[in-house]
């Protein structure tokens, strides 16, 4: 009974440790778009403002929230792209007119193979909170390339299995280039709107992916021809059709582990929807391929998996900082280097009050899909459409139903689903603040963690 009450003294510590004072305010980006008159293309990647307030009986609430192209801490002079008031929109949100676009990375990290510094670091968008003119807390749209390792004296005792893993759902159904608003292709195929090596330098550190494999590349080219063998036959697909090159996220996912040198990635390879059924050698070929390309940079599964798997303390004394987990258990049994199949949680929900009931059950109530022997486990925090959306709904899709869901699953992590969440993945990562609430809530449960070794 002792014990169990200075648990509860010690969630409820490290809740005001990592409140404001008074409110927060953060930036996300929209996942709709607007169309433009007269034109095919459309504005997308929107900045929208994010706030609340809880402010104690002595304290007055914050009465405007400005939005700068700089950051107004250092510059006093700089004028506000945005001014609103929180009480004029008691949602806590605002979506802006302001686009983001695909700006330049800060820190090297646009570079993909040169200097990049560690830590996080802003964009160029800033928010901040004021009373009476009066700066009170302010925050920034950002980076986390390499937020593991900067907390690795908080971190690096937590299992991998009880850490909180921000990851992105079909990580690889992205398209280079400007989106169009007549293109079905758009709406109900992709998922992401930033490639692989941007969604792991803003702090994503699971990818999910589903392979497929095409067989023919030239005419005349043969099964048994030496070029069966080509990493070019293998595609990310949306279930069957396929959308990015799996070469594209494999050097992505190469390059920044070899730059951020301190993270660990999980790589699921969940699915084979096209050219796998019965062919294990084409399983063969694949796993030849991501050995040839990943080599020491895997880390190797503990086949006698006890608890919530290796702590990232264990993981940093070896070389392997990649785990690639693998959805057909009897090639997982041929090589020593896979994970088994990863368990995830998916409702296949279609409106938002059925997609958190169902996190509620699976999260708080354990009623999700945890029977496989791999010590990590995802919740697939996404709507799913109807197949015959696409013809009976043209203009909705994924963007729209990301829209609705990305802000409240903001809250709900970071209020109650944070300690029992191990791996989390959305559509649109950057239309929720989960890479934040992962980071902080990693601290929390590292705390707590601490304590229970000391009473110990």
């Amino acid at each position: 009974m002792i014990k169990g009450t200075f648990l509860l003294l010690l969630y409820a510590s490290c809740d005001i440790v990592f409140a404001t004072q008074c409110g927060k305010v953060w930036l996300t980006v929209s996942s709709l778009w607007r169309p433009i008159a007269a034109s095919d293309k459309v504005v997308d990647t929107e900045l929208e403002v994010n706030w609340e307030l809880d402010c104690s009986r002595s304290t007055e609430y914050p009465d405007t929230i400005k939005v700068f192209s700089a950051d107004p801490l250092h510059n006093d002079a700089i004028t506000p792209k945005l001014i609103l008031s929180p009480l004029e929109h008691p949602r806590g949100y605002y979506r802006t007119n302001i686009t983001v676009g695909r700006p330049s990375l800060p820190g090297g990290w646009d570079t993909r193979d040169g200097a990049t510094l560690p830590g996080p670091h802003c964009l160029k968008h800033h928010v901040a909170l004021y009373k009476d003119g009066k700066l009170f807390t302010s925050s920034c749209l950002q980076i986390w390339p390499t937020w593991m390792y900067d907390y690795r004296r908080q971190l690096g005792r937590l299992p991998i299995g009880n850490l909180m893993i921000p990851g992105t759902h079909n990580s690889g159904c992205y398209k280079h280039g400007d989106l169009t608003r007549t293109d079905i292709y758009q709406r109900y195929l992709l998922t992401q709107d930033r490639d692989v090596w941007t969604q792991l330098v803003h702090g994503i550190r699971y990818l999910d992916i589903r392979v497929g494999y095409y067989p023919l590349i030239r005419p005349n080219d043969t099964e048994s021809s030496e070029e069966s063998n080509n990493i070019n036959r293998f595609w990310i697909n949306h279930d069957v059709i396929r959308i990015t090159p799996l070469s594209e996220i494999i050097r992505d996912v190469r390059n920044f582990l070899d730059v951020a040198r301190g993270e660990v990635v999980i790589m699921d390879f969940h699915r084979f929807p096209v050219g796998f059924e019965g062919r294990p050698s084409r399983h063969h070929k694949l796993a030849t391929i991501l050995h040839r390309e990943f080599g020491d940079l895997i880390l190797k599964p503990d086949k006698d998996f006890v608890g919530h798997g290796p702590t990232l303390n264990d993981i940093w004394t070896g070389a392997g900082r990649l785990i690639i987990c693998y959805g057909d258990k009897h090639t997982v049994n041929d090589y020593e280097w896979l994970w088994p199949s990863l368990s995830q949680a998916w409702g296949n929900q279609q409106t938002v009050e059925g997609l958190f009931k169902y996190l509620d059950e699976v999260i708080i109530g354990h009623a999700g899909p945890r029977n496989s022997p791999n010590p990590l486990w995802a919740v697939m925090a996404e709507l799913t459409p109807y197949p015959l959306d696409i013809i009976f709904k043209p203009f909705g899709g994924l963007r729209q139903m990301a829209d609705a869901i990305n802000r409240n699953l903001t809250v709900k992590f970071q209020e109650k689903w944070w300690k029992e969440t191990n791996i989390v993945a959305t559509d649109f990562f950057l239309g929720n603040n989960l890479i934040h609430v992962s980071i902080e809530s990693n601290i929390k449960k590292s705390n707590i963690a601490q304590w229970r070794f000391d009473i110990y």
